[in-house]
């Protein structure tokens, strides 16, 4: 597969607490089966690819459908650019838990993050540490970080 498929692009999203953990769970199902071990099986199985987490990110209907272009996706690459992938997959998630925990410790309810993400035919993954905009506390009210 060529890797002239592959785009890299910066967009935001709208999430919660639970989003961001759904999301954060999803992302490290989709580096441990989809990266590490290219199990399009396994990936496909995995409960974290709810469907509120496949319409946020992925773009996709079907868990089986992010599996087979996850591991589609890793097939084409070089060790290099697999091993960078992966490295970019653990910022994000990482990225995810200290958000959720700074949404948590200081009460906002959503925050509107924008994250770097890679496409590939039709799915796409978040690549890295994103930037909070806008956070909406408990009375609903958004503001700037």
């Amino acid at each position: 597969m060529a890797r002239t498929k592959l785009k890299q692009y910066v967009d935001t999203i709208t999430v919660d607490q639970d989003d961001l953990d759904d999301l954060a769970e999803a992302m490290s199902d989709v580096l441990k089966y989809g990266v590490i071990q290219m199990d399009d099986n396994k990936l496909a199985n995995m409960a974290s690819l709810t469907a509120s987490v496949i319409g946020i990110v992925f773009n996709l209907v079907r868990p089986l459908s992010i599996a087979v272009g996850v591991v589609g996706l890793v097939a084409s690459l070089s060790p290099n650019l697999k091993k960078q992938l992966e490295d970019n997959i653990r910022i994000a998630i990482d990225d995810m838990h200290d958000t959720r925990r700074f949404m948590k410790r200081n009460g906002y309810r959503k925050a509107k993050l924008e994250f770097p993400f890679m496409d590939y035919e039709d799915i796409r993954l978040i690549t890295g540490r994103g930037n909070i905009l806008r956070l909406q506390d408990k009375n609903g009210r958004w503001e700037q970080p």
